[in-house]
């Protein structure tokens, strides 16, 4: 004990004769702290707009082959329970995501659950629900068309519909009658052929629903993509894309059908036995559960925005949305400091106005040069656009390009995107007036552009800004003297 206490003391006294014959020692012991150095920024990660995902939904549990016994009945009847339905993949809208950088290529649903004896039915399969942002589209590459979800409470499903649940409640499925279970086992027969169960109280047929997959041909043909197969807009919203297979079927379904007694070796077996084995066979198909659907989708985001923000790289873009919203975007002194897009809203007191920054383009972003044109799916849905100039591009020998120039690239490149996309109601907003030689370029920009509203600003002084946002609104709303920018109001 004496010596565990000594042992810090003996330390000291071993640092004292290092420090007495190396200063180095001593200063090594000073400059030491212990805050961690601070790191240099990591560059900031790319929007992730555009998925491939591939789904699929839960196989459908097994029916189960089980008989009740009793003194009065020693051969037994049926109690097996039906399976349970296989989850299904649903794609939910969501205001907490903005990209698609939480998914998973693939997914799967869970499996639905066994059927026990005493005419319980399997557990429902847990459904595997993925978040999406606002404004996904969905493109089909295989699988079934997806159908939305509609809002109804728990309440009104089935005991057997709800994820994880099981039904014990005999009192529906106990003894039926024979009449009404042979013709029902006549139609599961149809409906297994035709590649769909449900459960023994009511079997119907429906082809929207997910189809076997065994039964399909293996050497089936690639389908070509389907676009824009459905999309998600609201909040809330949710979209099956895999089904779950429908459970198998316990020998309740078959009151006919009781525990066979033990054959001795005197006896003598039966003529039908064939058809025995036959029937045996067909059972045993039905009690197995169907396997879910497949699906391969492209998932693309389009965000749902009111004004986009469009303009050549390092012209003020994330500045200018800094000034007019609350955001705060990466601004930097140098060309395509924006890698993805950013949103801002713009709140009036009757009035809220959701912006979009684009990152920048250049001439021959079509032809995938700088960052390409592919962000420019954000604006598509925009209302208004508002093209941002730079009007210090050109001054002072830089090697830059004059305001009017800009404007014509940029609706080219535009038109390259989509044709018409550039006829929505448009503004131009000229930056960076506060430049030394930026009023003359000014002037000589309202002369070359004729038929659209120009606003000079300086975002950075949150000069202008105020005029820039009663333009907005004014655009938004629907002004009747606004318009679009064309190529032909453009003498360069």
């Amino acid at each position: 004990m004496w010596i565990a206490r000594a042992k810090p003391l003996l330390q000291l006294q071993t640092i004292r004769r290092r420090c007495s014959k190396s200063p180095c020692y001593v200063f090594s012991f000073l400059t030491y702290s212990d805050v961690p150095h601070k790191k240099s920024p990591l560059q900031e990660t790319r929007m992730r707009d555009r998925f491939n995902l591939y789904a699929k939904g839960g196989d459908g549990g097994n029916g189960s082959t089980s008989f009740r016994r009793s003194r009065h009945d020693r051969r037994g009847k049926p109690d097996g329970g039906n399976g349970g339905r296989g989850g299904d993949v649903i794609l939910e809208c969501s205001t907490a995501v903005w990209d698609f950088s939480g998914l998973q290529n693939h997914v799967n649903a869970g499996r639905g659950g066994h059927g026990t004896s005493k005419n319980k039915i399997g557990t429902r399969g847990e459904d595997k629900i993925l978040q999406v942002p606002i404004g996904t589209v969905i493109h089909l590459k295989k699988g079934e068309i997806p159908s939305m979800v509609e809002h109804c409470s728990s309440a009104d499903l089935d005991p057997w519909e709800l994820p994880g649940s099981l039904s014990t409640d005999q009192s529906e499925v106990d003894q039926l009658p024979s009449s009404k279970n042979t013709s029902m086992a006549e139609k599961v027969k149809s409906t297994h052929v035709a590649g769909h169960l449900s459960s023994c109280t009511e079997i119907t047929v429906d082809q929207s629903i997910g189809m076997n997959q065994a039964t399909r041909p293996q050497s089936e043909p690639t389908e070509e993509i389907r676009y824009n197969v459905a999309e998600l807009t609201e909040e809330g919203q949710r979209m099956i894309v895999a089904y779950g297979g429908e459970g198998g079927l316990g020998n309740v379904c078959y009151p006919n059908v009781s525990m066979k007694p033990k054959m001795t070796k005197s006896e003598v077996p039966r003529v039908n036995s064939i058809e025995d084995e036959a029937s045996n066979d067909d059972r045993s198909s039905l009690r197995t559960g169907l396997l879910g659907s497949e699906a391969v989708l492209v998932l693309e985001l389009k965000s749902i925005a009111d004004v986009g923000l469009v303009g050549m790289p390092n012209a003020g873009k994330s500045t200018l949305l800094g000034a007019i919203s609350r955001a705060k975007p990466a601004v930097g002194h140098y060309a395509f400091t924006t890698l993805r897009p950013n949103l801002g809203n713009l709140n009036f007191d009757d009035l809220s106005i959701t912006v979009a920054d684009i990152p920048g383009l250049i001439k021959g972003a079509h032809q995938n040069r700088g960052l390409g044109h592919a962000f420019l799916r954000h604006i598509e849905r925009t209302k208004v656009l508002a093209y941002v100039v730079d009007l210090a591009a050109a001054l002072d020998g830089r090697k830059g390009i004059p305001p009017w120039e800009q404007l014509k690239d940029l609706v080219l490149e535009l038109e390259h995107h989509q044709e018409g996309l550039s006829n929505r109601p448009s503004l131009v907003v000229a930056n960076k007036i506060d430049e030394t030689g930026a009023e003359d370029v000014f002037q000589e920009l309202e002369k070359r552009v004729e038929g659209i509203p120009i606003y000079r600003v300086c975002a950075v002084l949150e000069e202008g800004i105020s005029e820039v946002k009663a333009g907005l609104k004014m655009l938004v709303n629907g002004d009747e003297n606004s318009s679009s920018l064309n190529i032909e109001n453009i003498r360069c």
